[in-house]
Formats: C-alpha cells, structure tokens, sequence
C-alpha cells in the first residue's frame, strides 16, 4: 500500500502537465527582421524582442519536458514585458538562467534578479555544499517560518522586496558553474567581471535565448543582432534567427552558457559546433590574428564566378573599426576587383575606412550609409543597421551554388573575437538567403548613397550597441 501512494505522488503531478497537440504554440522558424524609428509601426519596431517575449511566455513544464531550461544572454536589459515573461517562467517551473553585461543597471534587471536570485547560496569553497541558507522560496516565494521564513512578515506571501542596488550588486555575483548555488528553483541572473570568458576590461556582448522545449518543438535556440530593450526595438535594424529541434545546438549552447557562468577563460582554439546546415561559433578566441580569423577563412574560400554568375554578397555590418575592420575590408575590396558582386550596408565606421570606402565605389561595389539622423542636435546618429551578417550565393570552397547567411554578435572591430563574449551563426540555405538580401533591400531604401554624413560616426560615446 504505501509502494503504491509513493508511486501516485510520483505520477499526479505529471499527469496534470500539458499534452501538447496540434493547436499548441508554434515557435517560430527563420529570420525575423524589425523596422525601427522613424519608418517601422509600433509592431514592426518591437517585432522580434515581442517574438522572444511571447516564446518565454510560452515555456512551460511538460509531459515530454517535466523540467524545462531557459538559456538567456544579452548585452542590455531594460524592458519590463521581457521581465514580467522571465520571472513568469520561473514561477511556472522552468529553471530560467540569465547572464547580463556588468554595466547594466536597470529596474527590470533588479526584478528578475530578485525573483531569480533571492532563493540562491554560496558555495565559496566550492564543494557542493550550500554555505548559507535561502533568503526566499523558488522564484522569490516567501519561505514557511521552520524554513527561515521570519524573514518575511507572518502571512506575506510575496517574498522579499524588490533587492536594493548594494543587494543586488552582491547577488549578481554568486551563481557559479556549480549548481548548488542555483537555488531551489534552478534559476540565476549573473554578471560577470567583465567579459565572462575574456578580458576583465571586455563586455558580454552575446544574446542567446534557448529553450529546451516550446510548444510542439524540442531544443529551440534563437541569435540575434539585438538585445531585449528600447534601443533594439527603436535605433536599429536588426535580425533574428531560430533553430528548432536541434539537440546538440541546444547542448552546445547550455554547455557554453555554464563555462560563461563559471568564468572559465577562453583559449585560444575556435570553439565551433557543425549541426546540419548550422555551425555556431563562441567566441573570444584568444590571440586570434588576421590569418586564422574565422570569418577571414570564411572569405577566403568564397570566388566570384559561380553557377550563378558572378558571386553576389550582400553586407550589413554595425561598426567597422581599427586593425581587424582595416583586414576585413581590404578583403571584400579585392573580392570586388576579381568580379564579385558586393553590397555594402554599414552603420559606424572609423575616419580611416570611411575615406576608403568613399574612394572604392564601382561597377562591382556598391556602399550604402544606413545611418539617420533626427536633427536634436545632440552629436549622435538616431538610427543605423545594428546587424552584423553576410548574405552571400555563388562559389564557397568546392560549392559553385551556394547560399547562405553568416550572423551573429561581433561587429567588425578591433578586439571584437579576442576579448569579449560573442556568438556567431553562419547557416547555408538558399531561402534564408532570398530573405537576408530582401532585409538588405529594405534598409537600402532608408540609407544614403550620397553620404550627407561628412565625417566618420560620431564619437564613440555614441556608439551604444542597441
């Protein structure tokens, strides 16, 4: 008899998970793209964080997924919808993981590391025991009082109060590789010294948002060019991707995300994992020079007669700067001269590489300047392209009829693969493809070939990665 109550309360709560069936919450597949300020609507501005949003609103236990993961990075943070649907998540069952750049501050970062946080522990010897007790329950739920719940108020269900910025400070800093200090509820927000795997003086700059189950898909891992904020959804064009039912991407990101959290230093090897048509690279890759620069090697392999023609690409790229910007775009310039068709779309460059473009336009080169200015007279361009991808058809390695798409994080800058955290994506599909060249057609038509912009983009200040 008491074999048989055990077994009921281990079987009740899963028969009272969703079975998920043909009208359940189908994630989204492809790219997406926005329309920022001043052209986009309200829909079209918020298109693709509102695409994130509504897939963590939708992650949730299953039959199939009784503990569902929920792998988020990004380099800003400063929505409240992105904050109610994370902290949603984790008070549904999902153990939700959060690493953000140190230098953000804002009130939603302070909710979801209080829901996420309040119930972590050290483990400062790092011998998977807890050094201290829980300040709260799963997702910030007020503890019973044989469970150090006094720290509550007698019938205050909420839990603690929203931490304050010396709490949260010393919060953001606990979640380690080691489990233990995840808490009860398997969920952390944490900010790293600087760069998670490089430079104390670099940023986390991916964003990542994976989920081991959503709706009727399994191992959905999305990139994208923007993080979760106002100037993503308002200052910038940029892109997302998503993968579905791609287990070892999946595992590739959980297990990049943990080494990030831990602050496990990179090396100096590229760190890449091929599934299917994907490969995923992260990135710093330390030391690494002109010569063994995965992109450089990317470009190398591309020639300019193809089944189709000439090789036709297709560039939109947020900041080119320093020595790396200098090599990348010595490159594409002779790709050009050997008879590739190259179209350039660029947000920010340096003084240097402005001139050169200025002086390298031809029948084969055509550069457009996506950057928009409001007139405030503040000194700051208001709207540029914030991607960073290749869409490119024609000759790659022994392929004479390739299409494809190379995305991802890292601007074309100096220090941008050796110092800080990014991610890059590059998929080979003829209808991603077609879409990246039509999102280069549209920010075309909201960029300039005359260049009314005399001088370089503004001072550095301003270029605040949206």
């Amino acid at each position: 008899m008491r074999r048989v109550v055990v077994l009921l309360a281990m079987l009740l709560p899963l028969a009272f998970l969703p079975a998920l069936g043909a009208g359940a919450y189908e994630a989204p597949g492809g790219a997406t793209f926005n329309t920022p300020v001043p052209w986009g609507t309200a829909g079209e501005r918020v298109h693709i964080v509102a695409k994130v949003e509504d897939a963590i609103r939708h992650i949730r236990p299953t039959k199939r997924d009784p503990h569902p993961q929920l792998v988020i990075a990004a380099y800003l943070f400063d929505r409240q919808k992105s904050a109610d649907a994370i902290i949603g998540a984790c008070r549904r069952g999902v153990s939700v993981r959060v690493i953000i750049d140190r230098a953000v501050v804002s009130h939603p970062l302070r909710r979801i590391v209080t829901a996420l946080n309040a119930d972590n522990v050290r483990d400062a010897n790092h011998d998977g025991v807890a050094d201290n007790d829980p300040r709260a329950g799963r997702c910030n739920r007020a503890l019973p009082a044989e469970q150090g719940g006094l720290r509550t108020k007698p019938g205050h269900h909420r839990g603690i109060p929203l931490m304050t910025g010396r709490e949260m400070r010393a919060s953001i800093h606990e979640p380690s590789g080691n489990n233990v200090t995840w808490g009860r509820d398997g969920s952390y927000v944490l900010q790293c010294s600087g760069s998670c795997r490089g430079g104390d003086e670099a940023n986390m700059h991916a964003k990542i948002y994976a989920f081991s189950s959503l709706g009727n898909d399994n191992n959905v891992v999305m990139f994208a060019s923007t993080n979760l904020n106002a100037g993503g959804i308002n200052s910038g064009w940029n892109d997302l991707i998503v993968m579905k039912n791609r287990p070892k991407t999946f595992q590739f990101v959980e297990k990049m995300h943990k080494l990030m959290t831990a602050q496990k230093h990179a090396g100096s090897k590229l760190v890449e994992l091929k599934d299917g048509p994907y490969t995923t690279r992260f990135f710093p890759m330390v030391g690494v020079g002109q010569q063994r620069d995965p992109l450089m090697v990317d470009l190398r392999k591309v020639r300019c007669t193809s089944a189709f023609g000439p090789t036709q690409i297709y560039i939109q790229q947020f900041w080119w700067n320093g020595h790396r910007g200098e090599y990348i775009w010595d490159k594409i310039h002779s790709l050009a001269r050997n008879g590739c068709k190259v179209h350039v779309i660029f947000g920010a460059v340096d003084s240097s590489l402005l001139r050169r473009m200025k002086a390298a336009r031809s029948a084969n080169f055509e550069i457009w300047d996506s950057r928009w200015d409001s007139s405030d007279v503040d000194g700051c361009v208001n709207t540029r392209t914030h991607m960073k991808n290749i869409a490119i058809r024609g000759t790659y390695g022994a392929n004479h009829k390739y299409a494809g798409v190379w995305t991802g994080t890292a601007n074309w800058a100096t220090g941008s693969l050796t110092r800080g955290d990014e991610v890059t994506l590059n998929v080979r599909s003829a209808p991603l493809y077609k879409q990246y060249v039509a999102r280069w057609k549209t920010v075309k038509a909201h960029s300039s070939l005359t260049w009314t912009h005399d001088q370089p983009y503004p001072p550095i200040s301003c270029v605040d990665d949206n």
